[in-house]
């Protein structure tokens, strides 16, 4: 094999090697949800929990609603009490960024969270 192609064959094969690599930096986990977030259906924060709790809360500290959360399968699971039954809500996991992430309701519709200050 001639100078030129072995070059050009380690290239390629640093490139896969990389690429094969970059998918796995970019695995969707639960840590990307922990925060304080701004959801567009909604004028009060949420906070998302890294122990799996969900508030919605004002700035006055008063609790409107709260339940539990995981990431599970691509999806967003909300679960929350209502009377005496718990209620789990799958919403599939459409988008996550640094700043940002998509969800798909069970109606069909998106909403959008983007991260707020702590």
């Amino acid at each position: 094999m001639s100078g030129r192609r072995l070059r050009g064959a380690k290239l390629v094969l640093i490139a896969s090697l990389l690429l094969g690599v970059l998918p796995a930096c970019q695995r969707i986990g639960e840590r990307d949800f922990v925060g304080k977030w701004q959801s567009s259906r909604a004028v009060t924060p949420i906070h998302l929990a890294a122990n799996g709790e969900w508030e919605i809360r004002q700035d006055d500290g008063r609790v409107l609603q709260y339940g539990i959360w995981r990431y599970a399968d691509k999806k967003l699971v909300w679960s929350f009490k209502q009377g005496e039954r718990v209620i789990d809500d799958p919403t599939v996991v459409l988008a996550v960024e640094a700043r940002e992430f998509r969800i798909r309701e069970r109606n069909g519709a998106t909403t959008v969270f983007r991260r707020l200050p702590d």
